[in-house]
């Protein structure tokens, strides 16, 4: 009789353990869907944040694939070597200030963006160009002390400058500390793999787009693709059809995705586990 009872509660100890584990299990696989679908919005937002349909464009606005300039790094112009070539600081001083911030080292096909102040010889405003060529060069040459915007600590230190030669020639009245921005043309797009799941996949696209690579994902849809991309104008009117992309001002991306196995979590009839968000961002520089 003893040993029934022991067996008896030992079994429902187990079976205790056994629900409690099942319904940890299903949390966090709600917990994970919701971070998967976060992940990708945040990426994508973050990206766009520094887009602007008037000055960098939005190229291609469909609802699974948005295709922009993206930033990917500022500078200050520290000498003008030749017309189509400019020298900038390095990334690392040694006095600790911050001149040059990359996302991603600038390479041939991005753009250089250098801000022109006005004069009776150019107009006010970035003047854009394309890099054929971008490389570290010696500090002491490129931007010396006598340039007025390092020191010699600096200028001495094992940091090296950049400097990017562009095409065609821009016409500018730069001078030291003249903001210069780095662009390059990216395409984000949802696509399915071969596993038949779905991702958010970034392309560089410099004459022609690269092979895709996954950023976010894996997502699971019975409904076709998990994330969407609505635009809306300056005046809050949906973008209709393939509408010239300096209409938009804001851009909503909407994720929909759900787990394929059953999720049971207590107060739930649904067996699958979906979950859904909506970020908006609003693009900057429109007027």
């Amino acid at each position: 009789m003893g040993m029934a009872v022991a067996m008896l509660v030992v079994t429902l100890a187990v079976s205790h353990v056994v629900r409690h584990q099942r319904t940890y299990n299903d949390v966090a696989s709600a917990l994970d869907l919701r971070a998967r679908l976060r992940d990708g919005s945040d990426i994508l937002a973050a990206d766009l944040r520094g887009s602007s349909p008037a000055g960098d464009s939005l190229l291609v606005a469909l609802d699974t694939a948005v295709e922009f300039f993206s930033a990917i790094g500022t500078s200050t112009l520290c000498a003008l070597p030749a017309p189509n070539r400019i020298a900038l600081p390095p990334d690392a001083l040694p006095s600790g200030r911050t001149l040059t911030s990359w996302v991603a080292t600038p390479d041939t096909g991005d753009y250089v963006l250098v801000f022109a102040d006005s004069s009776p010889s150019s107009l006010a405003g970035w003047q854009r160009a394309r890099i054929v060529s971008f490389a570290n060069v010696a500090t002491s040459a490129s931007c010396p002390v006598s340039a007025g915007l390092l020191s010699i600590n600096d200028v001495t230190g094992p940091a090296r400058s950049y400097e990017a030669t562009f095409a065609p020639m821009v016409s500018i009245s730069a001078h030291r500390g003249t903001p210069v921005r780095i662009i390059r043309r990216v395409r984000y797009s949802v696509y399915r793999g071969g596993d038949g799941k779905w991702y958010l996949g970034y392309r560089r696209c410099t004459g022609g787009c690269a092979a895709i690579q996954p950023v976010s994902g894996p997502y699971e849809s019975r409904a076709g693709s998990p994330m969407s991309f609505r635009y809306f104008t300056r005046n809050g009117a949906p973008l209709v059809g393939p509408g010239p992309s300096s209409d938009v001002a804001r851009m909503e991306i909407v994720s929909r995705a759900n787990y394929a196995r059953p999720v049971r979590l207590p107060g739930m009839a649904a067996p699958l586990l979906g979950d859904s968000t909506v970020v908006t961002v609003t693009l900057r520089n429109r007027w």
